[in-house]
Parts: structure tokens; sequence; C-alpha cells
């Protein structure tokens, strides 16, 4: 009922005041209502808001404190030094500060702010916080909190989830809403931790503003590997906001004036240069709700990759070159072609091409309808993609377990960077990429190598991870897998026996 009140706030007032004889008193029951509209979704969504607080400090290693074994995103909470080991801080003497992030006294090396997406302790928050992180910790509300490890980290969609390692009673997740309903005009609900409001209590602060963009991007890269820079650009676009993120408030929780919750705010600023007045968010729109599923998952996100590069300074998407062995190529899509729509979603520009495949993953069927070179025909191709090579870091603590000793990805990323160019040229065959070699493992002892490609297991043919695991579940005792030599041409058959 209240939704969108305060965008009219001002002109109903001016007006009640000339129109209506009793018009204070109604403008003061309009603030009311809109002040209560606000206290209605603070209270509700605040105590699912946590402040981050992170350390990067070497002398946990020093302290033993960093776990052994070598799980990604696994950092462990603060282990108490023992006496020897208290001799090793020297560094710290001279400060009153202590390694032991649920101190209240303590001050981390930096901060921001965490949302519980489920109440078995998942919080999402921007991977900018915690990138790096050898120690987490999260406080709530109240002062309660936990240490934390990385559940997931996507560095291209600049979003994290942890996983806090001790269970807080009665935490409560909030409901992920949906941006698409967004209008520019629209007054917005900001909750957060910006320099660590939330330090000793967990107490986050709020504010709100206006939202004055809907689609902020990025410049018009014009080919997928070319997506290397700002990483809040790295997929899709941004809230743009009139109201200052701080520091600190990253992976604060946006919501409309209903309590819906409809972004995730950054204190990153969108571009060198822009202005500092400004703040943005993370829209939480079907695809960046794809994204967050995975996360959820402890999963890498494996983003779809078509193989093409797009005409620089043309309006529309004109197809410029088409990678040989790509996607693309393969689905019969050819330089000079342009790509009108994905899955039928309108592609304007090479943002919207990246963002709709990106959107599809890895694997998965995308239908690319464009229009040809030749006779300007309209026609629509099913493109199976590959998976996408990002610089970015990337941490799933929920990974295919190794079989036989070795784990694999898709043979694409090998001729991603640079584009077109690598050591396989531009003909990757259709294969398997082996990833990892356990020690000891059937894999190790059969000499086999990190880099090398696997076009069959046993007599059947594999060119994706799925293929693959599927292939190798069917062996027992003994597997046969034909390996690509670095020529493309020349294959050689190892046989793995388990130990």
């Amino acid at each position: 009922m209240l939704k969108n009140v305060a965008l009219m706030f001002f002109l109903v007032c001016s007006f009640l005041l000339l129109m209506v004889p009793n018009s204070h008193a109604f403008e003061e029951n309009i603030i009311g209502q809109l002040e209560n509209a606000v206290k209605k979704v603070v209270a509700s969504a605040e105590p699912s808001v946590g402040c981050i607080l992170v350390s990067r400090s070497p002398l946990y290693k020093e302290l033993g404190a960093v776990p052994l074994d070598n799980i990604p995103g696994k950092l462990g909470g603060f282990v108490p030094p023992t006496e020897p080991q208290k001799r090793l801080r020297k560094p710290l003497d001279k400060s009153k500060s202590s390694l032991d992030l649920s101190d209240p006294e303590t001050f981390p090396d930096s901060f921001g702010t965490g949302v519980v997406v489920d109440p078995s302790g998942l919080i999402l928050t921007m991977a900018h916080v915690v990138k790096d992180a050898v120690k987490v910790y999260v406080r709530f509300p109240g002062g309660k909190g936990s240490y934390a490890d990385i559940h997931a980290l996507d560095g291209r969609s600049d979003l994290a989830v942890l996983r806090l390692i001790e269970k807080i009673p009665d935490l409560k997740a909030l409901k992920i809403g949906d941006a698409s309903n967004l209008k520019k005009g629209q007054f917005l609900i900001h909750i957060s931790n910006p320099y660590a409001s939330g330090f000793y209590d967990g107490s986050p602060s709020v504010g709100w503003g206006m939202l004055s963009n809907l689609r902020r991007k990025w410049n018009n890269q014009t080919a997928e590997t070319d997506r290397t820079q700002v990483p809040l650009y790295q997929y899709g676009t941004l809230l743009q906001l009139n109201t200052v993120v701080k520091p600190g408030a990253s992976g604060g929780a946006l919501l409309t004036m209903d309590g819906s919750w409809v972004g995730i705010l950054s204190s990153i600023t969108g571009w060198p240069g822009a202005d500092s007045s400004e703040g943005y968010a993370v829209p939480l729109d079907i695809n960046h709700r794809k994204i967050i599923e995975v996360l959820i998952k402890g999963e890498e996100v494996e983003y779809g990759f078509l193989g093409v590069q797009m005409a620089a300074g043309v309006r529309n998407v004109k197809v410029a070159q088409v990678s040989e062995r790509s996607p693309a190529f393969r689905a019969g899509i050819y330089q000079g072609d342009t790509i009108i729509s994905i899955n039928g979603q309108p592609v304007d520009n090479p943002d919207d091409l990246f963002l709709h495949i990106g959107s599809t993953l890895a694997g998965n069927i995308a239908q690319v309808e464009v229009v040809g070179v030749i006779g300007n025909k309209t026609r629509v191709v099913q493109v199976k993609l590959a998976k996408y090579l990002s610089s970015l870091p990337v941490i799933a603590s929920n990974q295919r377990p190794p079989v036989f000793g070795i784990t694999v990805d898709y043979s694409s990323l090998l001729a991603q960077r640079p584009f077109g160019i690598g050591q396989w040229g531009r003909g990757v065959p259709d294969s398997v990429l082996i990833k990892d070699v356990l020690p000891g493992s059937p894999g190790d002892i059969a000499k086999l190598q990190s880099g090398k490609l696997i076009s069959r297991v046993d007599n059947t043919p594999v060119s994706n991870p799925a293929e693959f695991y599927k292939a190798m579940a069917k062996a027992i005792d003994s597997v046969a897998l034909t390996i690509i030599q670095t020529d493309g041409v020349q294959q050689e058959v190892v046989v793995l026996k388990k130990n």
C-alpha cells in the first residue's frame, strides 16, 4: 500500500499545503506512514545483516592457526596461541590489538557486510570483501557471531557465499526478491555496515536513496576474452543510486519500500573517475539469482562461452570473427552474421550478448537468432556452450571428486586467451582437459599430466566434463583413456588400473 509513497511525497505535501485546510496535520500523517513503513522494513531485515571482519595477517601461519588441509575456502576459526607461540607475536606486542576477530577490541584489516541467505549459516557478500582473507568473522546484531569459511567465490560477478563455522541460533534468511520490476525514481532502503558500523555489537546502519539508473555498464568490449577489467562489469549491469555507498557497505542489502530484497550494495566505484557521490548495487535479477543458486551449492559458476568477436563501432551485434571448433563455429554462426537475440532475449550490443550467453552456463543449449550475411535471412541455431575462462579468482568448496586420481575441465579453456591463439591455435579438438592428477593415484602411475587432453573413455567419445564423469562411472577395475598429443593429431591410449 505504501510502496513508492516516498516518490510522490514532496509533490503531494506541496499540493496539500495549498488545497487542504488542515494540510499540516495531513502532512504529518503522511510522514508518519512513511516512517512506519521504513521502520517495518528495517525491523524485519536487520537481523539478517551481519558485519564482516577480515584479517589478512601472515601471523596466523606462525601461530599454526591456519588449517593444514588444502581445502578451497577453508579458513577455520581462531586458535588461541600457546605460550611459545605468543612469543612469535612481537609485531603485535606494541599494539593493543589481537588476532582474534571475535574480540570487539580487535581492529580488522578490512570489513564489509553480509546477508543471511540460508539459516544453516550461509552468508552472501561481495567477493572483493573476502578476497585473500586469512580469517573471516561475521558479527550479527546483538553481538553474536562466528568465524566463517569461504563456501564459494566468483570473481566475475564479484559475489561470494560464506559458511559460518559455529551455529548461530535463530538466524533468519532474507528472501531474495526480483529486481526486474524496479523503476527509475523509486525510493530504496539500504542496510549495511559502512566503516564497520556493526564492529562492536553487529548493529548495521540504515539509509535510503533514489534509484537513478537501472543499467550502468562498462564499455562495449567486443570479444568474450577481453572482459578482464573492472570486476563489477565482468557480468551484467549495475543499479545506480543517488546515495553514497561507503567503504564497508559492500554486501549490504538494498530493499524496496515494501521490504523486497532487490540488490547487493557495492562500495567499489563503477569506473575510474566516476562520481563518488553515487552508489552502486548488483541487481538481484534472474541472471544474478542463477549465480547465487550455484554459489549456495558451493559450486563453481561455469559461464557459457560462444567463441565470437564482435565488430567494433557497430550499433548492432555483428560477428567479426568466429573461433574455429568453438560452439559458434560448430553451430553454423559465420563471420558477418548479425546476432539479434539469445534465448528470446534481444541483443543490442556486446554487453547484452555476453550477459545472455553467460547466464545460459556451460554445457547448456542456447537458442541464438541471427540474420545471415548472405541473403539477409533470419535463422535460429542451437549452440551447446563451452566454458568461459576467467582470470579472476574462483573458490568452490563442493567439487567433483577425482576418478582414478584425475579431475577434468572443458578443453575450450585452452584456446581462450588470447582470443583464437595459443598452444592449440584455433583448433582444440573434441576432448576434456586434465585439470589435476593426484600423487600416487592410477593417473599418476600412468604418467598423466595436467594440461593433456582426453578424447575417449574406453570406446566412448567425451567432449565435456559431464560426459567424461558419466563414462568413467562405468569403469570398475581399469579404464582406457585416449590422450591427444600436443600436435592435436597423434593419439595415445593409456590404461589406468585401480591400486
